[in-house]
């Protein structure tokens, strides 16, 4: 005997999940009136969306920012078009994963979906979300930065989440905290503004290296001029090492010019002008992290 699905059966499954009526009464019909199995295959369908839509582009989504006492954390909440991503479910999710970041010890992607906050995972949730709004959501990125002594972050979303940007400041001496913390923001504001790729030279990859090296000498070859090999290897490097003064964020020129009238690097602004105006002996960059939307 088939079991009646009442109005009351179908109200309280939509007061759950927030999915609409229909749907609702589709999956207790296929459930037999059984609330958990229902909710159960509304997940299904959740994942099936996923699969049904990875092909489609997600672009939109936010950048969003993390910080603690002990650590600092940038993950990226994704989907395809814009409006979505001020859908009340949509931050609803993005909140209860900042919650986890906040209070448990997450690594990754997949550690993020599996967090359990307010006893629901997270993973539930997004499947949840899918169903009702049906679009490639999901989480894309995540980064930590574990706090060092005597360092401090500094945290800046552009664009209302389009970029996120955390940086790390390590320093020797004592100092006012805020005034620390400003300046690890204005790293954080160059590092999103100016896309470096690198820290240092140091950090730079080998193979952007040669792709540089590989360009510089395109360009050499096209000009037409006869160069000695010696002086051609001089005008490769040169090239190159402009291009690393761009891409590396030690070595960019501060882009705040009424702070930085001499054009100093961020390493030589932060050491010869922010050090010396706080009483530090030192202060530097020890780390960054830039998320950019769909990137």
């Amino acid at each position: 005997m088939a079991i009646q699905i009442t109005a009351a059966m179908v109200n309280e499954l939509r007061q759950k999940t927030g999915v609409g009526m229909m749907q609702c009464k589709k999956v207790l019909i296929e459930a037999e009136g059984d609330q958990d199995k229902a909710v159960e295959l509304l997940r299904k369908q959740g994942a099936a969306v996923a699969a049904k839509r990875a092909d489609k582009a997600a672009k939109e989504g936010r950048i969003y920012l993390v910080e603690t006492a002990d650590k600092a954390a940038a993950f990226e909440l994704s989907c395809e078009t814009e409006p979505v991503s001020n859908n009340a479910d949509f931050v609803a999710l993005a909140n209860m994963a900042v919650k986890a970041v906040e209070t448990q010890a997450i690594a990754s992607v997949e550690d993020l979906k599996n967090a359990v906050v307010d006893g629901k995972k997270v993973n539930d949730v997004l499947q949840d979300v899918l169903v009702k709004i049906q679009e490639n959501i999901d989480f894309r990125k995540f980064q930590e930065l574990k706090k060092a002594p005597n360092s401090v972050f500094g945290v800046y979303s552009h664009m209302n989440g389009k970029i996120g940007v955390i940086t790390e400041l390590s320093y020797e001496g004592s100092a006012d905290e805020a005034a620390l913390k400003a300046a690890a923001k204005d790293i954080a504001m160059q590092a999103a503004a100016f896309a470096p790729v690198a820290l240092n030279d140091a950090a730079v990859p080998a193979e952007t290296i040669e792709k540089e090296k590989e360009i510089a000498k395109a360009q050499i070859e096209a000009s037409g001029k006869q160069t000695k090999p010696e002086f051609v290897q001089r005008q490769i490097d040169g090239r190159v090492a402009k291009v690393l003064k761009e891409i590396v964020l030690e070595d960019q020129e501060f882009f705040m010019s009424e702070k930085n009238p001499k054009k100093l690097s961020v390493k030589d602004y932060l050491q010869e002008v922010v050090a010396k105006q706080l009483g530090l002996s030192s202060l530097k960059v020890v780390n960054f992290v830039r998320f950019e939307r769909g990137n």
